[in-house]
């Protein structure tokens, strides 16, 4: 909690410095949030996403370059009761967790002349930090915190090797959008941002095995074998041959989201670069564009 604290603290100093400056725009984005792991190998369906929000501010340094941070707060999901897989259906694994992330980046423009084009499609690339924490409903209707169980055996003495995966970790953000002028200073448009990762347990699996039940009666909690294998929960008899995890393949997460930019006109400082680096400081401010100069 307090790491947390302390880097909302952080985000909300750098952009009140920011502000100081000119070139700077401030956003909000409101939509959708899931994830590509074992629970949810591929495309997810509607009742798969989460809602997604993010707040955050950039700099232009060049005329189609900027800097970005942002603060989201996301969830994601996933349950084998929606998978077409007979085997994994099966498994009967499902989680949920709420996940905060800070994100720097580098946002790069296509286009930059206010002047000819309405819309300016960008690219961005960077690091982040994010804190996320697995959870589910036992069979008794309890909602528990799959990491403290350590229900790949992590903790227990047979295996050593297993460490309980730390719940704040680094990412590698990417992704692009589309922005349309509604206005010199204000902006609307689409965003998909996707997080490489670095664990496999964002949904708290990932060995593809299953730990003895016996173990964790005689070396660790006799409750986790109740969320390590959940299969009995739909007539399936355990086994340590059914299908777990991939370790192979790290987790990763994304959103989808409808952007509002809104540029702050009355910061100069330095060289202007007009808008977008469009270089016409002679144009009048908080004009509508004509949707003809799309053409």
């Amino acid at each position: 909690m307090k790491f947390r604290l302390l880097l909302l603290v952080g985000f909300l100093a750098t952009f009140a410095i920011s502000v100081q400056a000119q070139r700077v725009k401030v956003s909000a984005a409101l939509g959708a949030s899931s994830y590509y792991g074992d629970l949810i190998p591929g495309t997810p369906l509607l009742k798969q996403l989460s809602p997604a929000v993010t707040i955050g501010g950039s700099y232009d340094i060049m005329e189609k370059l900027r800097v970005r941070a942002s603060f989201s707060a996301l969830s994601i999901k996933g349950d084998d009761k929606d998978n077409s897989d007979i085997k994994f259906k099966n498994r009967n694994l499902n989680f949920k967790s709420f996940i905060w992330e800070f994100n720097v980046a580098a946002e790069y423009d296509f286009l930059n002349n206010f002047d000819q084009y309405s819309f300016t499609p960008y690219i961005f690339f960077g690091p982040g930090v994010f804190g996320f924490n697995p959870t589910t409903v036992d069979r008794f209707g309890n909602k528990v915190k799959l990491r403290d169980l350590g229900t790949e055996g992590q903790g227990l003495a047979a295996y050593p090797d297993r460490k309980p995966y730390k719940r704040t970790q680094l990412n590698l953000g990417f992704g692009g959008g589309v922005r349309v002028d509604l206005s010199e200073s204000l902006q609307i448009g689409t965003e998909l941002f996707i997080r490489k990762t670095f664990t496999d347990y964002l949904d708290d699996v990932s060995i593809n095995s299953y730990v003895d039940p016996a173990l964790f009666i005689s070396q660790g909690n006799p409750y986790t074998q109740y969320l390590s294998f959940r299969g009995d929960e739909v007539g399936k008899s355990f086994s340590k041959t059914m299908p777990r995890g991939n370790p192979k393949n790290k987790d990763l997460y994304y959103s989808f989201q409808v952007k509002l930019t809104y540029k702050l006109l009355n910061l100069e400082w330095g060289s202007p670069l007009g808008y977008y680096g469009g270089g016409n400081p002679g144009r009048v401010r908080n004009s509508m564009r004509n949707p003809r100069r799309v053409l």
